[in-house]
């Protein structure tokens, strides 16, 4: 896009000018600050490339095969394009791009998220973060698409459907999606974007045992070369090789609901790897009196039970979370201050969890409303639920080091949860509505006042598992109802569409008894948990 040739050509080619523009406003931001970019408008730059180029390649062979002698008049304004199109026509060639590529109900990515119906992104994803991501990406490349059309139309619409041009953007996105990648160091090439590399594109993926891995490399002192996105791709063996040994990489780690997102697969379990589990943070109708019998009236007008998903109280109880948790790692970095510098960085070495892993992340799942409030608050409620992530095992073993220190990550939040949830009740008790104090939630997240949250903490996680357990279980068996009504069983885009939902779910319910079989360890098989006074149980 920086080429001099396509400088001289502005104004010929309507697509090839709003892709420059769309990326030297990226190139500028990179030059302000790497944070201010946005990977997902550099991914758009070069899906849109990918597109125009093989919207061009797909018209330049039919005009061949034709024998139009007309075809490169008509297609001067294009001359850049048709010019790189044939210069990378093996690697397009090579790729499952549409038009080229098609053929009748056949789709070159009937996994991807992008080539579901919008009834199976409802019902065989729902209530998984899968379902959010699914639509954070359709969303997201629709919106692109709508600000791409006029342009892709102006310059293909004479000799190409308006069919086979979306389709062809849709196929191009796919591809960058799953095929394209950055450097070791990060997520992009030098901040500056994402890299399409011919026959390593297509190596496939294994997280725990490559044989393969790849580095960016150039010559001492070739800055330029860096600058300008050039150099060499080398791909080295990391075991002994043989003969007809397929060659796979790690393209690396992701929870299974990510990478269900990008490529449209879950990876099987072989041996052992990192997986996440979402466990909500609050339960979604919180009993203010739990020592207390209400009446029945007062269980009618709800005054002994809190709706927390209610978006007056989720609100201000996430951000109180957040702040608590933010607050409790200054106060522990200050008091190991003291501590021995290299102590510390010995212990992060040994440590193998993803860095994603070692930060609070919070997201949001919707659920229908609670049975108690649905009258008066008919709609779906968002869900707060902590990330929380530990190694599983093909076996099922539920013995293992990961699972407490994956707990242990995710104890200062929901200490700070507990401690909003006692404070609700104490003022309920008191018939008072302050605020909650996010000093106490800090105190609490921070373990000042000694580990009697912990046990409270633990209970609540454990509740959260269940709820969340039961969740997964339930919707799960709707989808498989949803499958069987709509009786396709001859669809198999859709079977395998179904079997990654099921991948997706299985991987986060693994996650889920394994930390519930450590939890109950933890607090000495539930006996501590009927040492909690009845006022703080959850």
């Amino acid at each position: 896009l920086d080429s001099p040739q396509l400088k001289q050509q502005k104004g010929q080619d309507v697509v090839m000018d709003m892709l420059s523009e769309m990326w030297k406003k990226e190139f500028a931001s990179v030059n302000k600050s790497k944070l201010e970019t946005q990977e997902g408008r550099r991914l758009a730059v070069l899906a849109g490339l990918i597109a125009h180029l093989q919207l061009t390649r797909y018209k330049d062979l039919t005009a061949v095969e034709s024998n139009l002698s007309t075809w490169n008049n008509n297609l001067v304004k294009e001359i850049f394009a048709l010019d790189e199109s044939r210069r990378l026509g093996l690697f397009l060639d090579a790729m499952p791009l549409l038009p080229q590529h098609s053929s009748e109900n056949n789709h070159p990515f009937p996994t991807h998220f992008l080539y579901w119906a919008d009834d199976e992104i409802q019902y065989l994803l729902q209530g998984t973060i899968a379902q959010t991501k699914a639509r954070e990406v359709r969303a997201g490349v629709g919106l692109v698409i709508r600000e791409w059309s006029a342009f892709f139309l102006k310059e293909h619409s004479e000799s190409l459907s308006q069919t086979q041009i979306l389709n062809a953007i849709f196929s191009a996105f796919t591809s960058v999606l799953s095929r394209s990648f950055g450097d070791a160091a990060g997520r992009d090439l030098d901040g500056k974007g994402r890299m399409l590399v011919p026959l390593v594109d297509m190596l496939n993926h294994d997280g725990e045992q490559p044989n393969v891995s790849w580095k960016w490399h150039v010559g001492e002192g070739d800055d330029e070369m860096v600058e300008g996105g050039r150099g060499d791709i080398v791909v080295r063996t990391l075991l002994d090789v043989k003969k007809g040994d397929e060659l796979v990489k790690c393209y690396g780690w992701r929870p299974s609901w990510d990478i269900a997102s990008s490529y449209g697969f879950v990876p099987q379990i072989k041996d052992e790897r990192f997986e996440c589990s979402a466990i909500p943070l609050f339960p979604a109708i919180l009993d203010l009196s739990p020592h207390m019998i209400s009446s029945p009236t007062q269980k009618t007008n709800g005054d002994t039970s809190l709706d927390l998903l209610l978006e007056i109280n989720y609100g201000p109880l996430v951000k109180a979370v957040i702040a608590a948790v933010d607050g409790a790692k200054k106060v522990e970095a200050k008091l190991n201050e003291p501590t021995n510098s290299a102590t510390n960085d010995s212990a992060e070495d040994e440590s193998d969890r993803p860095p994603q892993l070692q930060r609070l992340e919070i997201v949001s799942l919707f659920r229908p409303a609670p049975s108690q409030t649905a009258k008066e608050f008919p709609f779906d409620r968002r869900q707060p639920c902590v990330v929380v992530g530990t190694k599983i095992s093909s076996s099922g073993n539920e013995e293992s080091h990961h699972h407490k220190e994956a707990i242990e990550a995710a104890l200062p939040s929901f200490r700070a949860a507990a401690s909003a949830i006692s404070q609700l009740r104490r003022n309920y008790e008191d018939g008072v509505s302050s605020p909650i104090k996010v000093s106490l939630m800090l105190t609490a997240a921070a373990s000042l006042d000694g580990d009697e949250w912990d046990i409270l903490a633990l209970d609540l996680m454990r509740k959260g598992i269940e709820d969340r357990t039961s969740t997964l279980l339930n919707d799960g068996k709707a989808a498989d109802t949803w499958c069987a009504s709509k009786n396709n069983m001859g669809d198999l885009h859709q079977q395998c569409r179904a079997g990654v939902a099921r991948d997706v779910r299985d991987a986060e319910l693994k996650v889920l008894r394994s930390l519930e079989h450590e939890i109950l360890r933890m607090l000495g098989e539930k006996q501590q948990i009927q040492d909690v006074p009845n006022n703080l149980r959850f």
